[in-house]
């Protein structure tokens, strides 16, 4: 390969654990948060003039952007290597200091909380506030969730527990290891690995793949483990809802977290629920082109139609993907051509490294992708939708810090919208028999990434209502309910080859314990990216305008943002043209079989 493949971390960060300028960037991190705590904890209260606030912002946001700079560090190299006990171990000496430093600063969250809700609103309709309205906006609809000193001091230190759940998750299933038979020899493979067999051209490396993956996840000590984790998790978040007294809803802290109004995410959840026989339908077809229609089991769902098993090298794939971002913008061009030449992406899988992928962003600082490019079409997309999020942190640079970040539920809006400008490349390039290849596997992903994510969510939603209204839920009861939304979503069209006592897909998915209900902004991404799509490809949204959406980073409540370019998120005609642009593909595939 040409290009580099391995982030060059020494070049943006430290040279290593050893690294003095390390040291010091952990030890400076009371220190500043105590001169903070100095120049503002007795006078902040007292505030009356916007200058003052600014000032406040300025000096509160170079301080959060020097703390946070080791963590970053760390959790970079820990994503490299799961297994390096070193990592892990400096990792968990600074989140303690973060939660020392994070008690010394709960004097900001009381002092606003007396400021009260009509100052600070006051404040955000002030010009000189404009950049920083938003994050005016939501603190004061936050400050009524706010708990005494002493009580968010306890939260504070209960949250180190938690973490470790995270952490714990992370260590384990990162030191997984796989084994399959392939052309009679064993092979010692990684999760990324036996996942990608998982859409091989042979239905018994297809089923392999499967048993692989759950001789380690079905094992009782595996289960015993990541139940309680999970359900741990899912107590500690219900714990949250009684204690700052959120309203009765498990999904309001996400909710209030996303700018989101629990109507609009209801509204997603029915409508995309409403039409999972579209699923049904695509799936239909697919049995049949691949002669399965008796005998449509669970490791056939991303098999390929068995024209053509393409594969590409990274370089390959990532000239792809260049091309794609040349042909739509140069700015998009300029920035995936500077990740890949400033090694800030990290391509292939290796022994104890973090499964799947993502891009990591903050302000001031340069965008990084994780991959785990196996040489698949579905990782040629991955790696569009990844440099979709980085090039969305480098456009939302012109957002102040506290407004820097958007909402998990318009997160995905240049990732999806990016693997659109590739699948219209990838029709341009390819025979009629293997475009029929690529609208099943794009149909495949359209569904994983909208209607999978629901039922993720749906069953999110039950474990944690039953377990907010006082329920215990051993593995087996998840198990269970886990396969009671499988069969809602496949509506009686796929045959299991497990009872559903031993079904723990839920157990392999990461969102689920580290940012519970997130799965709902790939779906609600999906389908507005949909949207955005039409409008650019119509001409009714320039792609000043989609860029200046990517622009704005936090800085408006979503669904302000996108009434502004004609968009109302809060209508269900909205979500049911999305769900449309995806029959329209469907009924395309089935005049095919």
């Amino acid at each position: 390969m040409t290009y580099p493949i391995k982030w060059n971390l020494s070049r943006y960060f430290y040279t290593g654990l050893d690294d003095p300028k390390l040291a010091t960037d952990i030890a400076n991190i009371l220190p500043v948060t105590e001169n903070f705590s100095k120049k503002y904890e007795h006078t902040f209260h007292t505030f009356s003039t916007p200058e003052q606030i600014l000032g406040f912002y300025s000096d509160y946001t170079t301080m959060s952007h020097s703390m946070v700079t080791p963590s970053y560090y760390l959790f970079y190299r820990s994503s490299l290597d799961t297994q390096d006990l070193a990592v892990t171990k400096k990792m968990w000496e600074v989140d303690y200091i973060y939660t020392l430093a994070s008690n010394q600063m709960l004097w900001i969250a009381q002092w606003w909380k007396i400021i009260g809700y009509d100052r600070i609103m006051e404040w955000s309709r002030d010009p000189k506030m404009a950049r920083y309205k938003n994050d005016l906006l939501s603190t004061a609809d936050g400050i009524k969730y706010i708990l005494g000193e002493a009580e968010e001091k306890v939260l504070n230190l209960k949250s180190r527990p938690l973490s470790l759940a995270n952490s714990l998750h992370d260590e384990l299933t990162g030191s997984y290891e796989y084994t399959m038979k392939i052309d009679g020899v064993e092979k010692n493979l990684t999760e990324e690995e036996v996942r990608s067999y998982r859409q091989h051209t042979d239905r018994n490396i297809r089923r392999e793949s499967y048993e692989s993956l759950r001789r380690v996840y079905n094992s009782k000590q595996t289960q015993i483990t990541l139940g309680n984790i999970y359900t741990s998790i899912v107590k500690d978040w219900s714990s949250e809802i009684t204690m700052r007294g959120y309203p009765d809803n498990v999904m309001a802290g996400r909710n209030i977290s996303e700018e989101m109004d629990d109507e609009v995410v209801d509204m997603l959840l029915t409508e995309v629920e409403w039409a999972y026989p579209l699923y049904q339908r695509f799936l239909r077809a697919k049995a049949k082109m691949i002669w399965l229609q008796d005998d449509f089991s669970v490791y056939d769902i991303g098999a390929p139609l068995g024209i053509v098993d393409k594969n590409f090298t990274f370089d390959e794939a990532y000239d792809l993907h260049l091309s794609v971002m040349r042909d739509f913008d140069s700015e998009f061009y300029d920035y995936s051509m500077r990740m890949i030449e400033e090694e800030r992406i990290d391509a292939l899988p290796q022994a104890g490294k973090r499964g799947g992928a993502y891009a990591s962003y903050r302000k001031w600082e340069e965008s990084f992708v994780l991959l785990n490019f196996t040489g698949k079409l579905r990782d040629v997309s991955t790696i569009s939708h990844e440099l979709g999020h980085a090039i969305h942190g480098y456009l939302s640079q012109w957002q102040e810090a506290p407004v820097y970040d958007s909402a998990l539920s318009m997160a995905e809006t240049a990732s999806i919208f990016a693997e659109m400008l590739l699948g219209e490349k990838v029709k341009s390039l390819v025979t009629a028999e293997e475009y029929k290849e690529y609208l099943n596997e794009r149909l495949g992903d359209i569904f994983a990434t909208i209607f999978r994510q629901v039922q993720y969510v749906a069953f999110e939603r039950e474990v944690h209502t039953q377990i907010h209204s006082g329920e215990e839920l051993s593995y087996k009861d998840l198990n269970i309910l886990w396969r009671s939304h499988q069969d809602k979503l496949y509506g009686g069209v796929v045959a299991y080859d497990i009872n559903a006592e031993s079904e723990s897909g839920w157990s392999m998915i990461p969102h689920i314990y580290h940012t519970p209900f997130y799965c709902y902004a790939y779906a609600f991404g999906n389908l507005l990216t949909f949207a955005l799509y039409n409008k650019v490809q119509d001409g009714s949204l320039s792609k000043e305008d989609y860029k200046d959406i990517l622009r704005s980073g936090g800085s408006e409540r979503p669904r302000y943002l996108l009434a502004r370019y004609g968009i109302d998120i809060a209508s269900p005609e909205f979500y049911q043209s999305g769900l449309r642009e995806v029959e329209k593909m469907v009924e395309e595939f089935e005049k095919m079989v």
